[in-house]
Protein backbone atom coordinates (compact mmCIF):
# COMPACT_ATOMS: atom_id res chain seq x y z
CA UNK A 1 0.00 0.00 0.00
CA UNK A 2 1.18 3.43 -0.76
CA UNK A 3 1.83 5.92 1.67
CA UNK A 4 0.11 8.77 2.04
CA UNK A 5 2.17 12.12 1.83
CA UNK A 6 3.55 13.88 4.61
CA UNK A 7 2.63 17.52 5.33
CA UNK A 8 5.58 19.58 7.08
CA UNK A 9 3.26 20.02 10.70
CA UNK A 10 3.06 16.23 10.98
CA UNK A 11 6.98 15.78 9.87
CA UNK A 12 7.65 17.66 12.48
CA UNK A 13 5.75 16.01 14.95
CA UNK A 14 7.57 13.09 14.30
CA UNK A 15 11.05 14.47 14.57
CA UNK A 16 10.04 15.82 18.28
CA UNK A 17 9.64 12.33 18.84
CA UNK A 18 13.06 11.24 19.21
CA UNK A 19 16.76 12.31 18.14
CA UNK A 20 18.48 16.09 17.98
CA UNK A 21 15.37 17.72 17.53
CA UNK A 22 13.64 16.69 19.84
CA UNK A 23 16.16 17.39 22.50
CA UNK A 24 15.92 21.24 21.82
CA UNK A 25 13.56 23.86 23.62
CA UNK A 26 10.10 24.47 22.35
CA UNK A 27 11.43 27.71 21.42
CA UNK A 28 14.16 26.97 19.66
CA UNK A 29 12.20 23.86 18.01
CA UNK A 30 9.73 26.65 16.95
CA UNK A 31 12.12 28.92 15.64
CA UNK A 32 13.67 25.63 13.36
CA UNK A 33 10.08 24.89 12.10
CA UNK A 34 9.60 28.44 10.78
CA UNK A 35 12.64 27.89 8.31
CA UNK A 36 11.84 24.21 7.64
CA UNK A 37 10.65 22.85 4.07
CA UNK A 38 9.23 19.64 3.45
CA UNK A 39 11.36 17.26 0.99
CA UNK A 40 11.06 13.89 -0.69
CA UNK A 41 13.27 11.62 -2.56
CA UNK A 42 13.17 8.12 -4.64
CA UNK A 43 14.99 5.36 -3.97
CA UNK A 44 18.61 5.93 -4.84
CA UNK A 45 17.85 9.42 -5.20
CA UNK A 46 21.16 11.72 -3.54
CA UNK A 47 20.25 14.04 -1.00
CA UNK A 48 23.71 15.40 -1.25
CA UNK A 49 27.01 14.55 -3.16
CA UNK A 50 30.31 14.51 -1.71
CA UNK A 51 32.00 18.00 -3.04
CA UNK A 52 28.55 19.81 -3.41
CA UNK A 53 28.48 23.30 -1.81
CA UNK A 54 25.75 22.67 1.76
CA UNK A 55 22.40 23.44 0.73
CA UNK A 56 21.54 23.56 4.82
CA UNK A 57 20.91 20.95 7.18
CA UNK A 58 18.33 17.68 7.17
CA UNK A 59 16.60 15.66 9.40
CA UNK A 60 15.07 12.16 8.13
CA UNK A 61 11.19 11.86 8.65
CA UNK A 62 10.40 8.66 7.00
CA UNK A 63 12.18 6.50 5.01
CA UNK A 64 15.70 5.77 5.40
CA UNK A 65 19.51 6.73 4.18
CA UNK A 66 22.76 5.88 3.16
CA UNK A 67 25.65 7.75 3.92
CA UNK A 68 28.79 6.98 1.89
CA UNK A 69 31.90 8.55 1.95
CA UNK A 70 34.81 8.05 -1.03
CA UNK A 71 37.33 5.41 -0.41
CA UNK A 72 41.10 6.45 -1.74
CA UNK A 73 40.43 3.45 -4.48
CA UNK A 74 37.59 5.39 -5.83
CA UNK A 75 34.85 3.99 -4.59
CA UNK A 76 32.74 4.54 -2.05
CA UNK A 77 32.08 2.87 1.28
CA UNK A 78 28.90 3.03 2.69
CA UNK A 79 29.69 3.51 6.41
CA UNK A 80 25.97 4.36 8.21
CA UNK A 81 22.05 3.35 7.34
CA UNK A 82 20.24 6.02 9.33
CA UNK A 83 16.51 6.06 10.08
CA UNK A 84 13.90 8.39 11.76
CA UNK A 85 15.36 11.39 13.88
CA UNK A 86 19.00 11.18 12.18
CA UNK A 87 20.03 14.61 11.30
CA UNK A 88 22.60 15.12 9.18
CA UNK A 89 24.50 18.35 7.05
CA UNK A 90 25.84 20.78 10.04
CA UNK A 91 29.25 19.81 9.59
CA UNK A 92 30.24 21.49 6.06
CA UNK A 93 27.30 23.88 6.33
CA UNK A 94 28.75 25.47 9.61
CA UNK A 95 32.68 24.87 7.89
CA UNK A 96 30.99 26.65 4.47
CA UNK A 97 33.33 24.12 3.01
CA UNK A 98 32.55 21.06 0.59
CA UNK A 99 30.59 18.38 1.50
CA UNK A 100 32.87 15.40 2.53
CA UNK A 101 29.96 12.21 2.50
CA UNK A 102 26.67 11.47 -0.10
CA UNK A 103 23.98 10.74 1.21
CA UNK A 104 21.51 8.52 -0.50
CA UNK A 105 17.74 7.38 -0.38
CA UNK A 106 17.57 3.94 0.87
CA UNK A 107 14.04 3.80 0.33
CA UNK A 108 10.63 6.60 -0.98
CA UNK A 109 12.21 8.76 1.84
CA UNK A 110 10.81 12.00 3.83
CA UNK A 111 12.93 14.50 5.15
CA UNK A 112 13.01 17.87 6.75
CA UNK A 113 15.52 20.53 5.68
CA UNK A 114 16.44 23.72 7.55
CA UNK A 115 17.39 26.03 4.65
CA UNK A 116 20.91 28.07 4.63
CA UNK A 117 19.51 31.45 4.70
CA UNK A 118 17.24 30.71 7.34
CA UNK A 119 19.54 29.26 9.42
CA UNK A 120 22.15 31.94 8.94
CA UNK A 121 19.28 34.40 9.65
CA UNK A 122 18.36 32.29 13.00
CA UNK A 123 21.96 32.51 14.25
CA UNK A 124 22.42 36.24 13.48
CA UNK A 125 18.96 36.98 15.85
CA UNK A 126 20.19 34.18 18.74
CA UNK A 127 23.87 33.57 18.58
CA UNK A 128 22.63 30.77 21.57
CA UNK A 129 21.10 28.54 18.53
CA UNK A 130 25.01 27.97 17.39
CA UNK A 131 25.23 25.76 21.30
CA UNK A 132 22.46 23.40 19.39
CA UNK A 133 24.39 23.11 16.51
CA UNK A 134 27.12 22.11 18.53
CA UNK A 135 25.58 19.16 19.81
CA UNK A 136 24.23 18.36 16.34
CA UNK A 137 28.13 17.98 15.21
CA UNK A 138 28.88 16.18 18.63
CA UNK A 139 26.38 13.05 18.18
CA UNK A 140 27.41 13.07 14.67
CA UNK A 141 31.18 13.06 15.21
CA UNK A 142 30.05 10.42 18.47
CA UNK A 143 28.30 8.01 15.62
CA UNK A 144 31.40 7.89 13.24
CA UNK A 145 33.59 7.15 16.23
CA UNK A 146 31.23 4.37 17.38
CA UNK A 147 31.36 2.93 13.38
CA UNK A 148 35.35 3.19 13.32
CA UNK A 149 35.35 1.41 16.58
CA UNK A 150 33.08 -1.19 15.23
CA UNK A 151 35.55 -1.85 12.08
CA UNK A 152 38.65 -2.12 14.47
CA UNK A 153 36.79 -5.14 16.33
CA UNK A 154 38.72 -8.38 15.36
CA UNK A 155 36.27 -11.06 16.84
CA UNK A 156 33.58 -10.91 13.82
CA UNK A 157 30.44 -12.50 15.85
CA UNK A 158 31.79 -9.65 18.48
CA UNK A 159 32.19 -6.98 15.38
CA UNK A 160 28.36 -8.46 13.91
CA UNK A 161 26.47 -8.36 17.49
CA UNK A 162 27.92 -4.36 17.87
CA UNK A 163 27.06 -3.05 14.78
CA UNK A 164 23.39 -4.77 15.47
CA UNK A 165 23.36 -2.77 18.64
CA UNK A 166 24.33 0.45 16.87
CA UNK A 167 21.68 -0.32 13.28
CA UNK A 168 18.80 -0.96 16.35
CA UNK A 169 19.73 2.74 17.76
CA UNK A 170 20.17 4.23 14.61
CA UNK A 171 16.20 2.52 13.02
CA UNK A 172 13.98 2.61 16.23
CA UNK A 173 11.17 0.37 15.19
CA UNK A 174 8.21 -0.69 17.46
CA UNK A 175 8.31 -4.15 16.01
CA UNK A 176 12.20 -4.90 16.56
CA UNK A 177 13.16 -5.47 12.91
CA UNK A 178 16.13 -3.63 11.44
CA UNK A 179 14.88 -3.23 7.73
CA UNK A 180 18.44 -4.07 6.12
CA UNK A 181 19.47 -6.69 4.53
CA UNK A 182 22.36 -9.18 4.49
CA UNK A 183 24.45 -8.30 1.63
CA UNK A 184 23.80 -4.45 3.01
CA UNK A 185 25.01 -5.20 6.34
CA UNK A 186 28.37 -6.95 5.22
CA UNK A 187 28.94 -4.16 3.31
CA UNK A 188 28.65 -1.76 6.60
CA UNK A 189 30.57 -4.41 8.53
CA UNK A 190 33.41 -5.10 6.00
CA UNK A 191 32.93 -8.66 5.81
CA UNK A 192 32.43 -11.41 3.32
CA UNK A 193 28.71 -12.04 2.85
CA UNK A 194 29.23 -15.66 3.73
CA UNK A 195 31.01 -14.95 6.45
CA UNK A 196 28.43 -12.86 7.59
CA UNK A 197 25.63 -15.26 6.92
CA UNK A 198 27.14 -18.01 8.93
CA UNK A 199 27.78 -15.69 11.91
CA UNK A 200 24.15 -13.99 11.96
CA UNK A 201 23.09 -18.07 11.48
CA UNK A 202 24.77 -18.64 14.96
CA UNK A 203 23.57 -15.95 16.31
CA UNK A 204 20.12 -16.76 15.83
CA UNK A 205 21.00 -20.66 16.59
CA UNK A 206 21.86 -18.62 20.36
CA UNK A 207 18.40 -17.11 20.45
CA UNK A 208 20.06 -13.53 20.03
CA UNK A 209 18.27 -12.20 16.66
CA UNK A 210 15.79 -13.35 14.12
CA UNK A 211 16.38 -13.58 10.66
CA UNK A 212 13.95 -12.61 7.97
CA UNK A 213 13.63 -11.81 3.99
CA UNK A 214 15.95 -8.52 4.26
CA UNK A 215 15.60 -7.52 8.15
CA UNK A 216 16.96 -8.95 11.31
CA UNK A 217 15.39 -8.31 14.55
CA UNK A 218 17.06 -8.31 17.97
CA UNK A 219 15.75 -10.90 20.35
CA UNK A 220 18.19 -10.54 23.18
CA UNK A 221 19.98 -7.70 23.10
CA UNK A 222 20.93 -7.81 26.62
CA UNK A 223 22.59 -10.85 25.25
CA UNK A 224 24.19 -9.24 22.49
CA UNK A 225 26.15 -6.18 24.70
CA UNK A 226 27.45 -9.74 27.03
CA UNK A 227 28.96 -11.01 24.06
CA UNK A 228 30.51 -7.97 22.95
CA UNK A 229 31.68 -7.46 26.53
CA UNK A 230 29.36 -4.00 26.79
Amino acid sequence: MKKAPWDLDGALRVLQAHGWYSERSKETQKKLAGIARLRTFDTRQPIYLTGQVPNGVFGLVDGSIKIAFPRNDGEDYIAHHAGSGFWAGDLAFFASAPRLVSIHAAEPTTMVQLQPQGIKRLLREDPRLHTDFYVLTYENFRTALDIIANLAIVSVDKRVADRLLLEAAAHPKADGWIQISQPELAQLLAVSLPTLRRTIGRLANAGLVEQGYGRVKLIDPKGLRKLTGC
